[in-house]
This record gives structure tokens, C-alpha cells and sequence, in this order.
């Protein structure tokens, strides 16, 4: 039966994760057997184990053995290539689905205007995360400013904002002429890169904000380091530079809409602020000043 969407799940010792995001796909699966399922796994320690128990629970699934950890990118790239349907959807292994969304990513990905679409992330039932987020080099102003407004009332620009790479659909056709994900990018900022190459060579096709579909995305959890705002900021710099943005401006940018932030949350008291939230404000910003003093 020809498949109508294909759902490209990437696994990295993700053993804690993907059996109940696997569970939520089937529960919220509203196109059938139209949907083909592909995971790719990235070389994990205990792979022939989740392999046997996959295979056991969901024998319809394809599952794809990464020779080694070639990142993200490379990683999906892989099973983009081994679908077979025209509509291609990324999902982290850490995504919940809540409710029926497939019906409705292919009903606007049919429309040739559309290329790209994605829902409204939260990181617990009511708790809503990030879903959508100004360029890093916008002006300051509407990276501090502007994203509060665009958080109350969930308003999106494809012009200058991109959307989470969590959970997204794309028309198959059109991102490998744009060259699928860039195998360069180990990890972090894959969706600002695509977001800026499909406006670059696909200025006519729009990204569509899909609020109404909701999923988790268990993320709250993660732990703010140094080290992981590091990695975040290093691969930031790396796709501005070649996508010819000055890397200076954008951490110059960022330091400038954080500082905001925090007279927002610490003066106006315009939003609640938690100890978690002003520590990882504090530590990234930091983090800001001493890359920009080395590059």
C-alpha cells in the first residue's frame, strides 16, 4: 500500500524514550496504514536489545542500524533516504504525541505554497515550551520584546522566525533540493540552518505554524550547563558563517536581548521568573560575553 507520510524517528541510547513515544504514534495515528515508520539508530550500546523489542511490539517498522554517531543530521538523513513516501516527518525520540496531527501535516503540505509545518510544543499537559523563535541575528529588540509578545499570543513569521526541530514535516521533493539536513552539524540549530536555506533558494514556499497541534516534548528535565549552552552558541556561530551572518553581530544580538530579559523579569515584572530560569539567563549570558571577546 503506497504510504502517504513517512515518520523518521532517530535513536541514541534513547532506550528510556522511544518505546512510549512509539506507543503515543500508534495511539494518535489518524491516517492508517498511510503512515510508514523508519528508526535509525545512531549506534547505541544496547541496539540489537531495543532492535528485538521493537520489532517484537511493532513488527511494521523499519529499522535502520547507523554504522556509527554521525550526529543528528546525518543520522535522519539516513532515514530520509530509505523513505518512500512524499511528506517526510522528523520526531525526537523524547516527543508525545497527545492528539491526532498527521491528517492534519499533510493536508497543509499538500498545498504547493506549503514546504514545512510544525505544531505547539509543551513540556508538560497546560505547560507550554518554546515552538517558535526569532533568527539569532534579529535585531535584539524582537529577540527579547518581540518573543515575549510572540509567546502571548502565539503569532509566527516564517520571514524571520523558524520553528522547533523536534517534531516537523517537510515535503520529501523539496528538501533534498535544498540538500536535507546539514551532515556538518553534529547537533543543535539544525532548524535555523534549513529555515534560512529555504528562504534563500525557496523564497516563494512558506513554513506554516500549526498551533492547534499539540505534543510533549520532555525536555524539562535537561540539566543548563555551561557546557551544553557552549555547544549550543558553537554551532549557532558555525551555520551564521556559512550562511555569510556575522557571528559577532549575533552574540552582540543575543547579549543585548537577554540583558533586556533580565530587566524585564527583574524590574517590570512583566513575567514570573524561577530560580532555574535566572540561573540559566545569568550562566548564558556569560557564556555570551566570553565567546564574544574570542572570536
Amino acid at each position: 500500500m503506497k504510504k502517504d507520510l513517512s515518520l523518521i524517528i532517530l535513536t541514541y541510547n534513547s532506550e528510556k524514550d522511544i518505546y512510549d513515544c512509539l506507543q503515543s504514534v500508534y495511539q494518535h495515528n489518524d491516517i492508517g496504514d498511510a503512515l510508514e515508520i523508519i528508526v535509525v539508530d545512531n549506534n547505541s550500546t544496547h541496539f540489537a536489545e531495543m532492535q528485538r523489542t521493537i520489532q517484537s511490539l511493532y513488527p511494521d517498522i523499519t529499522i535502520i542500524a547507523n554504522t556509527s554517531n554521525g550526529g543528528y543530521g546525518q543520522g535522519n538523513n539516513v532515514g530520509i533516504t530509505a523513505a518512500t513516501s512524499p511528506i517526510i516527518c522528523i520526531m525526537n525520540p523524547d516527543i508525545r504525541l497527545i492528539m491526532p496531527v498527521f491528517k492534519e501535516m499533510l493536508h497543509t503540505l499538500h498545498q504547493e505554497d506549503n514546504i514545512l509545518c510544525g505544531g505547539k510544543q509543551y513540556v508538560a499537559l497546560n505547560k507550554p515550551s518554546v515552538s517558535i523563535s526569532y533568527d539569532h541575528h534579529a535585531p535584539a529588540i524582537m529577540q527579547s520584546i518581540g518573543n515575549l509578545l510572540r509567546r502571548k499570543y502565539d503569532k509566527y513569521d516564517y520571514r524571520h522566525m523558524w520553528l522547533s526541530g523536534a517534531f516537523f514535516a517537510i515535503r520529501k521533493k523539496e528538501f533534498e533540493q535544498i540538500g536535507l539536513f546539514d551532515g556538518r552539524i553534529f547537533m543543535y540549530g539544525e532548524e535555523f540552518d534549513i529555515h534560512l536555506r529555504i528562504r534563500k533558494h525557496m523564497p516563494h514556499k512558506k513554513i506554516k505554524y500549526l498551533p492547534q497541534l499539540q505534543y510533549l516534548h520532555l525536555m524539562e528535565e535537561r540539566e543548563i550547563t555551561k557546557e551544553y549552552i557552549y555547544k549550543q552558541l558553537l554551532s549557532d556561530i558555525s551555520i551564521c558563517e556559512r550562511h555569510a551572518i556575522s557571528a559577532r553581530l549575533c552574540l552582540r544580538r543575543k547579549i543585548r536581548a537577554l540583558k533586556i530579559n533580565q530587566f524585564i523579569h527583574r524590574v517590570l515584572c512583566w513575567s514570573k521568573s524561577t530560580p532555574t530560569t535566572t540561573h540559566a539567563h545569568t550562566l548564558q549570558l556569560n557564556v555570551l560575553k566570553e565567546l564574544y571577546e574570542t572570536i
